[in-house]
């Protein structure tokens, strides 16, 4: 997210109220803008049903696709992107452009390949028809890829040429899917499915032009040269897969209970407790956007300065000084951060209630949704902690703190079941996000009494990289063109 802080501080830098508000006006777009969209598109389709009267079970099946698309798009692909991200990063420092376009081509066809086993295996004893299985199986392969060249995307600074992007294939299928509706072919789901699967596989191609027009295209790349960074960073891995195995946990074990329904003889879901969960998890969105700025701003300048005065000789009184400038805007930033975004739940605990209260949601819901709401609040506030440990590099902690965060939503959440059923749920997410912040406070506390040991002492004197199995496999695919970028040298 460097390019996002670099426009951020040129819009600071103006020291007016105009540009503080263009500054987080740009923070509030680049977060959560392709959200926003992307969520609207469901929301614009599911009107269109309704103004077409499509019966309520298509509108159930078509909402239970895109979630379940959604949702296992973005576990499957968590780790693999936090990875990708690394060597990314690592081939922008070291000027090393030759496989970056390579490397989009490579994780993308290991992705597919993934992608299309998992989808195999779920639709393999599915009733559901093939156009509905083949659409949403299309669909699913598109949003890996997406996932994937944003973060492409996000390296290069194409913010606006993102947010361009989704708008435009959100507004394609929007209309696209109005037009089929309006003309009663095909069957309303495979109308709206083939809709979704045009306008994103026009947003893919988009996104490649981009990547493509500022890397090149990968005439000589060495397309799975990302290989032995599973093996190096494996940590970085399953961290992301943790933490996002950890949020959706909750919604998988109420899907098993009473409230949950079966659509289509396919889908499990919980269509109440789904609804106030998403509603729920839209409080935290000012807290991105905060976090952004803050981050990408004032900690990060404190943050390259320390480091500059370690790697370019700073006398010992610049780094000591350095050092507690960099640890006082880090818990002052985050303090900022929290007591802003507490103030915007209890807006939401506020308003939230009243509103679903008017849409007729049951009792039960509402009562659920203020739970919800805090165990949200403490979800995204340790999001915040473990960015911040993995600014430092502190892989062991991030990987127990997404590790604390699962295993804690795994024992509540089964616990709840057996014996609290549905008066258990959001209390046990409740628990297992406040003990999963509580780990992640804990681990960035002691890291910021200890930096200086972290630093000097925790790594190691002569760094020798693992020489795995997927490392052997790299080097015989390209030999001695394999280049070892966190060496800087050839094998």
């Amino acid at each position: 997210m460097a390019g996002v802080g670099f426009e951020l501080k040129k819009l600071f830098r103006a020291r007016t109220a105009v540009g503080h508000v263009k500054a987080y006006a740009y923070a509030s777009v680049v977060t959560t803008g392709p959200f926003l969209l992307m969520t609207g598109m469901v929301l614009a389709v599911q009107l269109l049903f309704s103004a077409h009267g499509v019966a309520a079970e298509d509108a159930m099946l078509f909402v239970a696709s895109v979630a379940y698309v959604f949702v296992f798009s973005q576990l499957l692909s968590s780790g693999f992107v936090m990875v990708l991200t690394r060597y990314l990063a690592d081939c922008l420092s070291v000027g090393h452009y030759r496989n970056v376009t390579a490397s989009l081509f490579g994780m993308g066809a290991l992705l597919t390949l993934l992608g299309s086993a998992v989808a195999a295996v779920f639709f393999a004893a599915s009733p559901l028809g093939f156009a509905e299985a083949g659409l949403t199986y299309v669909f699913f392969l598109e949003l890996l890829l997406i996932w994937t060249q944003s973060v492409y995307l996000t390296a290069i600074k194409k913010f606006q040429r993102l947010l361009t992007g989704f708008a435009a294939s959100v507004s394609l299928s929007v209309a696209l899917c109005a037009g089929l509706l309006a003309a009663g072919w095909p069957a309303p789901v495979r109308a709206a499915l083939l809709s979704m699967d045009v306008g994103m596989g026009l947003l893919v191609c988009l996104f490649f032009v981009h990547i493509a027009q500022y890397f090149g295209l990968p005439r000589d790349g060495q397309h799975f040269a990302f290989l032995p960074y599973f093996e190096r960073h494996w940590r970085l891995f399953f961290s992301a897969l943790f933490y996002t195995a950890g949020i959706f946990l909750p919604n998988f074990l109420v899907w098993l209970g009473p409230w949950g329904v079966t659509v289509a003889g396919t889908y499990r879901c919980a269509p109440g407790y789904d609804a106030v969960t998403f509603f729920a998890f839209l409080s935290i969105l000012p807290l991105m956007v905060l976090f952004v700025v803050a981050a990408e701003t004032r900690f990060y300048e404190k943050y390259a300065a320390y480091f500059d005065a370690i790697t370019r000789r700073g006398n010992l009184r610049e780094i000591q000084d350095a050092r507690r400038e960099l640890i006082y805007t880090l818990w002052f930033e985050l303090q900022q951060v929290v007591e802003f975004q507490f103030v915007f739940t209890l807006v939401f605990l506020a308003l939230g209630g009243y509103i679903l209260s008017l849409a007729g949601v049951d009792y039960h819901l509402v009562s659920l949704y203020d739970v919800l709401l805090f165990a949200v609040f403490f979800t995204g506030i340790l999001q915040l902690l473990i960015v911040l440990l993995t600014y430092f590099d502190i892989q062991k902690f991030v990987l127990r703190t997404a590790a604390v965060f699962l295993a804690a939503n795994a024992v509540f959440g089964a616990l709840g079941f057996l014996f609290l059923g549905a008066a258990g749920y959001g209390f046990t997410f409740f628990l297992a996000a406040g003990l999963g912040l509580a780990a992640g406070w804990r681990y960035l506390s002691q890291f910021a009494r200890r930096i200086d040991y972290y630093v000097y002492c925790a790594q190691p004197v002569f760094y020798r990289p693992p020489q795995g199995v997927l490392t052997r496999l790299t080097r015989w695919l390209y030999g001695a063109r394999y280049v070892d970028l966190e060496r800087g040298q050839e094998p």
